[in-house]
């Protein structure tokens, strides 16, 4: 399912900056104002799904109610005459995004014996898709003349087929009775149980959201550099899915056998030499050495920073663990989505075009989190 999610997810979001620009009229700034505030939705109904999981016990209905509501977000898409409907249409995919990843997060947590390749292996799946995914929208590019809404509606089709695969192969038997749940009941007093260092792994991950503004604005940095060759976009983003396929399992790997921080630290180090290359990019080797590292980025962290929360959260605070992992990410990345949107004045400044400033502020994000990391390892602090 995250695979075929992944292929969805492709066919919309790959091309929605270019659609906003090019179709509706819009900037980097209302771009970066979309982002901001539908990811930051997005992460408070993980954020609260993860405190209801743990209250009631219950995992798998949620799952179904975001299945459903994802279909219902990219049809609006492919109707969406102005903003404002593609606001609606963002929202509410990224509200049912909310409503799923929470509860596959717990149930991961709950059945994974090697979290760290667990975790992975998921993400590699959804990139997977993702590749997949620009792939097809690069062939209806081809033939259909640009057609935007074409690739928007067609994107139901996987979306669909997902929804019968849950309804008719997946079984989940985690989710308890009733008088379970009053023996275990959710005490907010039980949050004192979070251990020193997950409190340490969430202020690396408070420094790390401010650079993880969204990938479209990687994809308006190869516009400005590179406006004649917008049909090759999705391809330029085929290659930040395939290095996040290659390193996804061996980082996965690597933090189950080895230092999980070490495995971290080499993901933020790829993160800051992206940025680099998004500050000084004037051709399209540069700008696809952003999408590489930053493909690098994501394949190394993204699972192996949900295995960490599982390894770290007590048995009957997973959901409650997660909720304020998701809190935190979600509250900076709007920041940092909107501090990106507003960025371009940083770049003039430095006399670079406009779309450089997201990579200026992720590059003193990167140095942070890298920083902090570092004073970690030396103190001997594991995660």
């Amino acid at each position: 399912m995250h695979f075929i999610w992944g292929i969805a997810s492709s066919m919309i979001f790959s091309l929605l900056p270019i659609f906003i620009v090019n179709e509706l009229g819009g900037n980097s700034k209302s771009f970066g104002l979309l982002e901001g505030s539908v990811v930051f939705l997005s992460f408070m109904t993980k954020c609260c799904t993860g405190f209801i999981m743990d209250i009631f016990k219950k995992k798998l209905p949620i799952f179904k109610v975001g299945a459903i509501l994802t279909a219902i977000g990219k049809l609006l898409f492919a109707c969406a005459p102005n903003m404002f409907i593609v606001f609606v249409a963002k929202s509410i995919d990224k509200f049912a995004k909310g409503l799923r990843q929470a509860p596959s997060d717990a149930i991961l947590a709950e059945l994974a014996i090697k979290k760290g390749f667990t975790y992975s292996f998921r993400h590699m799946m959804n990139i997977s898709g993702f590749f997949t995914g620009s792939i097809i929208i690069s062939i209806i590019m081809h033939f259909s003349g640009q057609n935007f809404r074409l690739i928007f509606s067609v994107s139901v089709v996987p979306t669909l087929i997902a929804i019968y695969i849950l309804k008719t192969k997946v079984k989940y038997n985690g989710d308890v009775t009733f008088n379970v749940r009053e023996l275990h009941k959710w005490k907010i007093k039980d949050i004192k149980l979070m251990s020193r260092e997950y409190w340490h792994f969430i202020v690396i991950v408070s420094f790390l959201m401010f650079n993880r503004f969204s990938e479209g604005f990687i994809t308006l940095r190869a516009k400005e550099v590179l406006p004649q060759d917008i049909t090759y976009f999705p391809l330029f983003m085929s290659v930040y899915e395939v290095c996040a396929i290659l390193i996804a399992i061996p980082a996965g790997r690597l933090s189950d056998k080895f230092d999980v921080r070490k495995v971290l630290l080499f993901g933020l180090s790829c993160l800051f030499i992206a940025d680099i290359f998004g500050i000084i990019a004037n051709n399209a080797l540069a700008v696809i050495a952003v999408y590489l590292f930053a493909g690098m980025h994501l394949g190394a962290t993204h699972g192996i920073l949900g295995s960490i929360v599982a390894k770290m959260a007590p048995k009957h605070l997973i959901g409650t663990a997660f909720a304020f992992f998701y809190c935190i990410e979600g509250v900076l990345l709007f920041f940092s989505n909107n501090l990106a949107g507003q960025s371009s004045k940083i770049a003039q400044l430095a006399g670079l075009q406009e779309s450089a400033g997201p990579f200026f502020v992720g590059i003193f994000a990167a140095s942070f989190s890298i920083l902090y990391l570092c004073i970690l390892i030396r103190k001997k602090i594991h995660f």
